[in-house]
């Protein structure tokens, strides 16, 4: 029995949604990872605890890395007068932020099954619409992905040309559209014909 709009929208809602937890997983990761390196090579006490604690506070909505590692880096430099710790702080903070930024949007594209350009866009579009909250960042693609899987689920492929097509949402940004599916039949060569013919000719001679 079909989905109705409705239970289209609230599966692919669901599926997208853990995706994107898978995807925020991964990144979660790439945090913890070079915090723990880092914190360690620059040689802070507890650097383990310290660690787990910006991961955790780096998870939380609107907050983030910087909330944390800048004001530490301050404090490091200014009020603890170590110079040389308060700086690689800050270091350590502009490296991961800057390979956060980079991996973002293949690591999120990959899990949720787009184009790295159609998460940045549909990431941007959200943030626009719905303010510097962060929550637009979230929410863009999640939107844009039900919609597109949607779509694609209440209309069926059309023939279009020598391929399979529903229009734009076929494919995304970038990506090049899938090549038609041959025919294993298209290039054979049928001789029924000729050998019930044959047959018949010489069943007429015997």
């Amino acid at each position: 029995m079909p989905r109705s709009f409705t239970e289209q929208v609230v599966r692919e809602g669901t599926v997208t949604m853990k995706d994107w937890i898978k995807s925020q997983i991964i990144l979660t990761t790439i945090t913890l990872v070079g915090l723990l390196v880092g914190l360690n090579l620059i040689g802070i006490e507890h650097w383990i605890l310290a660690s787990v604690a910006i991961t955790f506070i780096d998870l939380l909505p609107v907050l983030g890395l910087s909330v944390t590692m800048i004001p530490w880096a301050f404090y490091k430099m200014v009020f603890a007068d170590d110079t040389r710790t308060g700086l690689w702080i800050f270091f350590l903070f502009l490296i991961i932020m800057a390979l956060k930024q980079i991996l973002d949007p293949f690591v999120r594209a990959f899990s949720l099954g787009i184009s790295p350009w159609e998460e940045i866009i549909a990431s941007l579009a959200g943030f626009v619409l719905l303010g510097m909250n962060g929550i637009g960042l979230i929410l863009g693609p999640v939107v844009y992905i039900v919609g597109k899987k949607v779509y694609r689920t209440m209309n069926p492929l059309s023939e279009v040309g020598d391929r399979q097509s529903t229009g734009y949402f076929d494919r995304g940004f970038g990506q090049r559209p899938e090549k038609p599916k041959e025919d294993p039949t298209a290039g054979a060569i049928d001789i029924t014909d000729d050998v019930v013919e044959v047959t018949e000719e010489e069943t007429s001679q015997t």
